[in-house]
């Protein structure tokens, strides 16, 4: 009661990346977990994208799209994710789909149940900012369609990523890129990739949630090569879109 009523007039800023950006595909399924911008940014850049609802997931025609992106902590809070059981998701991978998943939250056997094969999701993360990131930028997923420079992992805030995954097969799944804090070994959880049948299947703890609303030129390319995956007999029969 003591305090008076005050207006604040605070400064209208926005804030915009122009950088070029290629990609693959045109549509792209979005599974929202709590909240996040990243369906924002890839509408951005130029996808169609659609949100999928819990009917969608249960009984729709999921064939359409080029890529399916899960938001953060949507296989912790979606009711058609969470059940026991392998997802439609990844037998829309088997049938040459590409599944990014993004962070979720450590829960006993959600790896188990994420992936098509188990990996553990684990409480490692990486905090500072400029923690180096190391990568072959000859990988598949960093080449094309978009090359990945040391450059695109500049100005990143709050983080490098959390939840990354460990435990995985290294005969199944490949690990893409790794950092780590300072005095800490090396978190190579961060981004992993294995084939599912014809298709792909990438787990993904790097921020981007974070990293595309803070307008993170480097993290807008990366996150376009990861929804652009493919195998490879698919990308010969596709040439990239602008």
């Amino acid at each position: 009661p003591h305090l008076p009523v005050q207006d604040l007039y605070p400064p209208a800023e926005a804030r915009f990346v122009f950088t070029p950006i290629e990609r693959r595909g045109q549509e792209i399924g979005y599974v929202m977990g709590p909240g996040d911008e990243c369906a924002a940014a890839l509408r951005q850049m130029g996808w169609n994208v659609t949100l999928l609802s819990d009917e969608d997931l249960d009984w729709g025609d999921l064939s359409r799209y080029h890529t399916i992106v899960t938001g953060v902590r949507a296989w912790n809070t979606r009711a058609p994710l969470k059940r026991p059981g392998r997802s439609r998701l990844l037998d829309y991978a088997s049938a040459g789909g590409t599944l990014l998943v993004q962070y979720n939250t450590a829960e006993d056997g959600l790896g188990e149940r994420i992936g098509p094969r188990p990996f553990t999701i684990a409480r490692d993360r990486v905090t500072v900012e400029e923690a180096p990131v190391r990568f072959d930028p000859k990988d598949p997923l960093l080449a094309a369609p978009n090359p990945i420079r040391a450059a695109d992992f500049d100005g990143w805030v709050q983080e490098r990523g959390l939840y990354f995954a460990s435990r995985w097969d290294s005969t199944y799944y490949r690990s893409v890129l790794s950092c780590n804090d300072p005095g800490e070994p090396p978190r190579d959880g961060g981004l992993i990739v294995a084939p599912v049948g014809e298709g792909l299947f990438l787990y993904a703890g790097y921020s981007f949630f974070r990293q595309l609303p803070a307008c993170v030129p480097g993290a807008y390319r990366l996150f376009a090569n990861l929804v652009s995956a493919e195998k490879a007999a698919k990308r010969r029969a596709a040439p990239p879109s602008r």
